[in-house]
């Protein structure tokens, strides 16, 4: 037997509502668990910057605490070519 064209309604909205409502909390809960993420991510972000900032302040100290060191100049070896003209620069030319 059909049911009246009401109850049919009825029941289709009866559905409809319960599959808007299972994806309403299906968003709720990835919206929840995103959230619980971000902040995991900050407390991970800011407990690296605040290693940072102190091993940048342990380095400061220590340089200060350093007497400066001296730079030295140091000098290039010539190459093949460069010891070879010097070589031959205090000869006479041979014709």
């Amino acid at each position: 037997m059909l049911k009246p064209v009401s109850k049919q309604a009825e029941e289709s909205q009866r559905k409809a509502k319960e599959v808007f409502e299972k994806n309403r909390q299906r968003e709720l809960d990835l919206i929840k668990e995103r959230a619980k993420a971000d902040a995991i991510v900050a407390e991970k972000t800011s407990r690296l910057k605040a290693l940072r900032l102190a091993k940048e302040a342990a380095d400061r100290a220590e340089l200060a605490a350093a007497p400066p060191v001296k730079k030295t100049r140091t000098t290039r070896a010539k190459s093949a070519d460069a010891a070879a003209v010097d070589k031959t620069a205090g000869e006479p030319t041979k014709n």
